[in-house]
C-alpha cells in the first residue's frame, strides 16, 4: 500500500523540493522524480521530491453538501457578473474612428474597447474584486479583465500579454519580473496596479485609448502616492514599467520628470537605498551616534522595523537608479538618486541568486553605469554652476583615459553573450560617446607649451567621433522586429548621440577640420539609413499590431514612424546647411554659424528651434514645412 502511494505521489509530482520551496518553475529533464532538474543542476544542488504525509482520504460528501457547493458558485458568479455589468454600461456604443482599425485593430475575441469615455477614466480604479474564497477554484470566476474604463481583455488573452511580457520586454528592461507560476488572475488579485500597468503597455490600443490610459495611469499615481501617501513596491514597479515604455519617447520631456521624481521618493521612503540589519536598524546609521535613541524614537511612535529586502526590492531600487543615473548623465540633471556601496550590494546579491536569466544583463548594465556616474561626477556641466567652460589640460585628458580604462575592464568582464549582443554594445558606446563629449564645449588650453598638449583636445575629440560611428553601428545591428518594443533608455542614447555627433560636424575652432569629419562619417547617409531601419520596423509593428500595443502620438501616428521622419528632416536639414557638399568651405565662411553656445552643450546657435523641435517634440509640423520649402525651391 505504501509502494502504491508513493508511485502515485510520483505521478502527481510536478516540482523537486528545492523548486517547490522557492516558487520557481521545475523542468525535468524526463519524468518528474527521476534525475535532476535543470535549477539544480545549474546550482549544484540535491534534488529530490518534497516529503509527503499521509493523507485522509475524503469521505463522500451528502447531498446537502453538493447542493450548498452549487449554490455557493452560482451566486459569486451572479455577483461577479452584476459587479461587471455596474462597471461597464452596454448601453453605449463601442469606440471607433476612422484610423483605429488600420493603426491599432482589436481584436474580438479578446480584446475588447468598450464604452469609452474619458471623463469615466478619470474615476474608478480597480476592477470588480472576486471575493478571496473564490481562489481556491482552478478557473477564474470572471472572463473579462477592465483595465481601465473602456479597455477590456479577456482572461486568456490577459495571460498572453503576461507571457509576451515576460519573454519580449522583460529581457529588454530586467528590473521588474514577474514569476511564471503567477497567472493573469493570481497577478491582478494580488498587485492589481502592477496587472494594469504591464497589461495597458502590451494590450492592442488605439490613439485615443492610449492617452486616456497614460492619463488614467499619473491620475492613479497622484491620488496614491500623493493624497493617500500610499508607499508600496507595487506601484514603484509600475512606476518603472510606464516610464520604460509608456508614453515618454525622451527622458529630457519634462513630462518624465515629475515621475521619476516621485520613482526616487518613494525608492528612499521604502528605504530601499539603504541597507537594513538583521534586527531593522539601519546599517547606514552608526551604533554610536544612533545609541537606540532612533529605535526608541520609532517604537514610541508605533513603527515597525523594517524588513530586509528581497530581490523584487533590489531589483527594483536598481532600476530606478539606472533610469535617474542615465537622465543625470545624457541629460545634466541633478542625480537624484546617486550612486552608494549598497547599489553594489544588492548587484552582487542579484549575481549570487541567479534568479532569472535576465539578471546577468541587470548586472552587467549596473556595473557598467557606475562608470557613467563617475563621469558625471568628474566632468560637471557647465550650465549646472554657472561656471566657464574649463581648459582641456593634461589632468583631464588622463581622467578621460583612465575612465575608458575601467568600462573596457568592465566589458572584459561581461559573459561573452552579453558582452556581443546589440544591447549591451548601444549601452556601452552610448557611454563611452558620453565620456569624450565634455572635449567639445571645452577650450583649448592656453598654457599649452608643446604640440602634445596642445594636441590633446583633438585627440579626445576624435575619440568622440569614433564612438559616434560605433554607436550607431550597434544602433543600425538592432533587429527591425525588436525596435518598436525597445524601452526607452535606448532611445534616449540615440537621442544623445545624434545632438553630440551633429555637433562636432559644426565645431570650428583651431583643433577640429570639419572637412576630415566629413571625409570619416557621412552623417546624412547614415541617418538616412536609421530611417529607413525605423520605416521597417513600422511595418513590422503595423503587422502586429493586433496582438500587441503598437504606441501611437497625439495624432495617431505611430512611435516608429515619427522617428523615421525625424531622423528624415534632420537628414535633409543637415544638406541645407551644408549646402548638399562634403567640399571644404572657405576659412571662416561659415564661422560665426558654426560657434558653440559656451552656456551648454544643448543650445548650439547653428540649431535652430524647427531643428530641436524635429529631434525632441511629438509633433511632426517643422517636418511639413521643410517638405514645403522644399518643394517651393524646387518651383
Amino acid at each position: 500500500m505504501a509502494d502504491d502511494t508513493a508511485e502515485s505521489y510520483k505521478e502527481r509530482a510536478r516540482a523537486c523540493a528545492y523548486c517547490n520551496r522557492s516558487k520557481t518553475k521545475c523542468i525535468w529533464p524526463g519524468e518528474p522524480g527521476f534525475g535532476t532538474c535543470e535549477r539544480c543542476i545549474r546550482l549544484k544542488r540535491s534534488c529530490g521530491l518534497p516529503e509527503q504525509g499521509e493523507r485522509r482520504r475524503r469521505g463522500p460528501s451528502t447531498r446537502v453538501g453538493q447542493l450548498e457547493e452549487k449554490i455557493d458558485g452560482i451566486m459569486s458568479l451572479l455577483n461577479a457578473s452584476r459587479q461587471l455589468q455596474q462597471q461597464a454600461s452596454p448601453s453605449s456604443p463601442t469606440y471607433s474612428s476612422p484610423n483605429s482599425s488600420r493603426l491599432a485593430p482589436i481584436h474580438p475575441a479578446h480584446v475588447g474597447v468598450a464604452d469609452h469615455d474619458p471623463q469615466r477614466t478619470r474615476l474608478a480604479h480597480n476592477s470588480p474584486r472576486v471575493p478571496v474564497s473564490s481562489l481556491a477554484h482552478n478557473t477564474p470566476p470572471i472572463d473579462f479583465f477592465e483595465i481601465v474604463p473602456g479597455l477590456r481583455v479577456s482572461v486568456d488573452e490577459a495571460d498572453r500579454l503576461l507571457e509576451l511580457y515576460r519573454t519580449d520586454c522583460a529581457p529588454k528592461f530586467p528590473f521588474v519580473r514577474i514569476p511564471r507560476c503567477l497567472t493573469a488572475y493570481e497577478l491582478s488579485e494580488r498587485q492589481p496596479f502592477l496587472f494594469r500597468a504591464v497589461i495597458q503597455v502590451m494590450a492592442p490600443q488605439n490613439a485615443l485609448i492610449q492617452r486616456d490610459v497614460a492619463r488614467w495611469i499619473r491620475e492613479q499615481i497622484a491620488e496614491r502616492v500623493v493624497v493617500n501617501q500610499e508607499k508600496t513596491l507595487e506601484i514603484l514597479q509600475a512606476l518603472l514599467i510606464f516610464i520604460a515604455w509608456g508614453e515618454l519617447h525622451f527622458y529630457i520631456d519634462p513630462r518624465g520628470t515629475n515621475l521619476l521624481q516621485i520613482a526616487a521618493g518613494l525608492v528612499i521612503e521604502l528605504g530601499l537605498n539603504r541597507p537594513v540589519k538583521a534586527g531593522g536598524r539601519d546599517l547606514a546609521v552608526p551604533s554610536h551616534v544612533s545609541n537606540h535613541f532612533v529605535d526608541e524614537a520609532r517604537r514610541l511612535k508605533g513603527v515597525r522595523a523594517r524588513p530586509p529586502h528581497t530581490l523584487e526590492d533590489m531589483r527594483a531600487f536598481l532600476g530606478c537608479f539606472y533610469i535617474n543615473s542615465m537622465v543625470a548623465i545624457l541629460f545634466r540633471h541633478l542625480p537624484m538618486l546617486p550612486y552608494n556601496n549598497y547599489v553594489t550590494t544588492c548587484r552582487v546579491n542579484l549575481e549570487t541568486a541567479q534568479e532569472y536569466e535576465s539578471d546577468k544583463f541587470l548586472c552587467s548594465l549596473i556595473r557598467m553605469q557606475r562608470v557613467g556616474c563617475r563621469m558625471h561626477a568628474l566632468f560637471p556641466s557647465v550650465d549646472m554652476d554657472g561656471c566657464e567652460p574649463a581648459d582641456f589640460s593634461g589632468p583631464l585628458h588622463m581622467t578621460m583615459s583612465t575612465l575608458r580604462a575601467e568600462m573596457e575592464a568592465v566589458r572584459a568582464e561581461v559573459p561573452k553573450d552579453i558582452q556581443t549582443h546589440w544591447h549591451f554594445e548601444v549601452c556601452y558606446h552610448g557611454l563611452l560617446l558620453k565620456l569624450y563629449e565634455p572635449a567639445t564645449y571645452m577650450q583649448p588650453s592656453s598654457a599649452s607649451s608643446s604640440f602634445t598638449e596642445a594636441s590633446w583636445r583633438t585627440e579626445a575629440l576624435w575619440s568622440c567621433l569614433e564612438s559616434a560611428k560605433a554607436f550607431f553601428d550597434a544602433f543600425s545591428s538592432i533587429p527591425a522586429e525588436e525596435l518598436p518594443y525597445l524601452p526607452s533608455p535606448v532611445f534616449s542614447h540615440l537621442s544623445f548621440a545624434i545632438v553630440a555627433t551633429s555637433a562636432l560636424f559644426f565645431l570650428g575652432d583651431s583643433d577640429w577640420d570639419q572637412a576630415v569629419v566629413r571625409r570619416t562619417i557621412d552623417f546624412p547617409n547614415l541617418v538616412q539609413r536609421l530611417s529607413d531601419r525605423f520605416d521597417q520596423a513600422d511595418r513590422v509593428a503595423a503587422a502586429d499590431g493586433w496582438k500587441r500595443k503598437n504606441k501611437l502620438v497625439d495624432d495617431a501616428r505611430p512611435v516608429m514612424a515619427m522617428y523615421r521622419d525625424k531622423l528624415r528632416w534632420i537628414a535633409s536639414w543637415f544638406l541645407s546647411k551644408r549646402g548638399g557638399t562634403d567640399e571644404p568651405q572657405p576659412p571662416g565662411a561659415d564661422a560665426n554659424a558654426m560657434d558653440l553656445d559656451p552656456a551648454g552643450f544643448f543650445a548650439p546657435a547653428d540649431f535652430d528651434g524647427d531643428w530641436w523641435q524635429a529631434l525632441l517634440g511629438d509633433r511632426d509640423d517643422s517636418f511639413g514645412q521643410m517638405e514645403q520649402s522644399e518643394g517651393s525651391s524646387r518651383q
